[in-house]
């Protein structure tokens, strides 16, 4: 997991989105411990607090939970908030691109094709 200091979301919002995406692709499934807040936080180099931010928000939004002595763990029913989470990031995500793409007066031919040079590109990198 990589936070991107380009990014206009703040740390902890890039920190949430690091573990429901962990969660929706399987990484971590129903059940599973995810890192402490102590590990998290030197593994990425951030503030404590943040990651600890970064997890009340999961909470929130029933895709984690604590237990009490033993740590946070992904709720029963996480995966799906989980994955409903990704769903709109990407959403969000392509709007952003198609605005972009409108802007610069492309064609939806030529701005399909960036998407699928895009998707090219990332699938021959996680190969690596």
């Amino acid at each position: 997991m990589a936070l991107r200091s380009d990014s206009n979301l703040p740390v902890f919002q890039q920190v949430a989105d690091l573990i429901r995406h962990a969660i929706s692709s399987g990484v971590f499934a129903p059940g599973d411990a995810i890192p402490s807040v102590r590990a998290q936080s030197l593994k990425l180099k951030v503030n404590p607090n943040t990651i600890q931010r970064a997890y009340e928000e999961l909470e929130r939004e029933g895709i984690i939970e604590s237990r009490r002595g033993v740590g946070m763990f992904v709720a029963a029913a996480g995966e799906a908030p989980a994955r409903a989470s990704a769903t709109e990031s990407i959403r969000d995500a392509f709007e952003q691109g198609v605005r972009i793409s409108i802007a610069a007066g492309l064609t939806r031919a030529a701005t399909d094709a960036a998407y699928s040079r895009a998707w090219q590109s990332q699938r021959s990198g996680a190969k690596s």
